[in-house]
C-alpha cells in the first residue's frame, strides 16, 4: 500500500514506532475502530473518510461493512440508502393490472397470507385461495377461471409444490384476457420458493415481490407494524394489549435475528414466520378481552387480571416453542415471554428501567390519549 499510495507512505515504520496506540486503536471497543482516531498524525494525514476506509480495510475487514454505512449515511446526510425497507402489499398492489400477477417469493420466516387476507379486507374484496400441490390441478384451474369473472382475488400459494401445473395455468390467464372475459378487480397472487424450472414467461410478466425479513431488530419490528393494517384489534384492555403487542413484535424480531448468529444464536436453526406471530397476537388479544364482531364480549371480566402464566405457555412452549426440539433453547425462549410479558411491564401507564428512577424521562404522548376511540 506504501508503494502504490503516496499518502501512505512512512505508515508502518510509524506502527512500529507506536505499537501501543496502534493496538488500543486497533483493539478498541467503544467506540469502534472506524470511529476512533487514528494515532499521531495519522488522522491528520487521513482527513477523509475513504482514506480512514482504506486504513481500515488492512486491519480491521471486520468492520468495513459497518464504516461503510457510515460513510454513505455522512455522504448523503440521511439512512435511506442503509436501511432496508420492505414494500408494502398495498404498494405492489398499486403497480399490478388484471393481466399481471404478483408473485411473492418467499424466504424462511415470512408468510404473506395473512397480509394479504388483512389487505383484502381493507380493500373489501373477497380472497380466494388454493395451496398447490399433488392432486389441487383441477380446482386450480376452476378457482381461477371463477375469480376472474366474478372480479375476486386468486391467491395460488406454494406454487414451487407444482411447477409443472404452472404453464397450463398460465395458458389459461391467456384465454381469460384475450376472451377479455374478467372483471377490472380481478388479480392473480401467488407465492413460491426460488425453484428450478419456475416458468420464465410467469415471470417475466408479473410484479414480484420477494418477502424477507429485513436485517436488523428495527427493521423487522417497522415491518410488522407496517404489516399489521390500520387499526389495533380491538380489546377491552386496550392499553395492556398495545403495550404487549409492542413486546410481542419485539420478541418476534430477536427470534428471527437471532438465527443470523447460527449456533450462538439457536443450537438448532427453526424456521419462525409470521404465523406465529399472528397467532400470538390472538393469544394476547382473547386474554385482554378482545371484542366480538365490535362489541365487548360479555364473557370477559375485567377486573380480574392477567393470566400471564397461560399466555406464557401458550406462546414460548404452544405456539413457537412448538417448533423447537432442544432444551436449551426452549429455555432461552421462556425467560424472554417471562420478561417481556408481565404486568410491572404492561400493566403500569408509564415504565421505567428499574435503577433509573433519578433520571428524568418522560412521554411525549400520555397513554389515555391514543386510545382507539370507542
Amino acid at each position: 500500500m506504501e508503494k502504490q499510495i503516496e499518502i501512505f507512505q512512512g505508515l508502518s515504520s510509524a506502527i512500529q514506532l507506536n505499537p501501543k496506540d496502534w493496538y488500543r486503536w486497533f483493539s478498541s471497543v467503544k467506540p469502534e475502530p472506524e470511529k476512533f482516531q487514528l494515532p499521531g498524525e495519522w488522522e491528520t494525514k487521513c482527513e477523509d473518510a475513504m482514506k480512514k476506509l482504506i486504513v481500515l480495510r488492512c486491519f480491521r475487514p471486520d468492520r468495513v461493512r459497518f464504516a461503510m454505512i457510515n460513510f454513505v449515511n455522512a455522504y448523503f446526510r440521511s439512512s435511506e440508502f442503509t436501511t432496508s425497507k420492505s414494500t408494502s402489499i398495498q404498494e405492489i398492489y398499486e403497480e399490478s393490472k388484471p393481466w399481471t400477477p404478483i408473485i411473492f417469493i418467499m424466504a424462511p420466516g415470512v408468510d404473506p397470507t395473512e397480509n394479504l387476507k388483512r389487505f383484502a379486507d381493507e380493500m373489501k374484496i373477497k380472497p380466494i385461495s388454493i395451496s398447490l400441490g399433488q392432486g389441487q390441478g383441477e380446482r386450480a384451474k376452476s378457482i381461477l377461471k371463477k375469480c376472474s369473472q366474478d372480479g375476486l382475488w386468486c391467491f395460488l400459494s406454494n406454487c414451487h409444490l407444482s411447477v409443472n401445473l404452472l404453464p397450463e395455468l398460465e395458458n389459461i390467464m391467456d384465454e381469460v384476457f384475450e376472451d377479455d372475459n374478467y372483471q377490472d378487480e380481478f388479480r392473480i397472487f401467488m407465492s413460491a420458493t426460488p425453484v428450478p424450472g419456475f416458468p420464465i414467461s410467469l415471470l417475466q410478466r408479473s410484479v414480484k415481490s420477494a418477502q424477507e425479513p429485513p436485517r436488523g431488530i428495527k427493521a423487522n419490528m417497522m415491518r410488522m407494524y407496517e404489516n399489521m393494517g390500520k387499526s389495533f384489534t380491538r380489546c377491552e384492555k386496550d392499553m395492556e394489549f398495545r403495550k404487549a403487542v409492542y413486546g410481542l413484535v419485539w420478541f418476534h424480531s430477536i427470534l428471527i435475528e437471532r438465527k443470523k448468529f447460527k449456533s450462538l444464536g439457536w443450537n438448532i436453526s427453526y424456521s419462525f414466520n409470521d404465523s406465529d406471530y399472528s397467532v400470538s397476537e390472538d393469544i394476547l388479544a382473547i386474554y385482554m378481552g378482545r371484542f366480538k364482531e365490535g362489541v365487548k364480549n360479555p364473557d370477559f371480566e375485567a377486573q380480574t387480571p392477567i393470566n400471564w402464566q397461560a399466555v406464557h405457555y401458550l406462546i414460548a412452549m404452544a405456539n413457537y416453542g412448538g417448533r423447537i426440539t432442544d432444551n436449551q433453547d426452549r429455555k432461552l425462549i421462556g425467560v424472554y415471554v417471562s420478561e417481556i410479558f408481565n404486568d410491572d411491564l404492561v400493566a403500569i401507564d408509564k415504565w421505567r428501567p428499574p435503577g433509573t428512577e433519578e433520571y428524568a424521562y418522560s412521554y411525549s404522548i400520555e397513554e389515555a390519549n391514543v386510545k382507539s376511540p370507542e
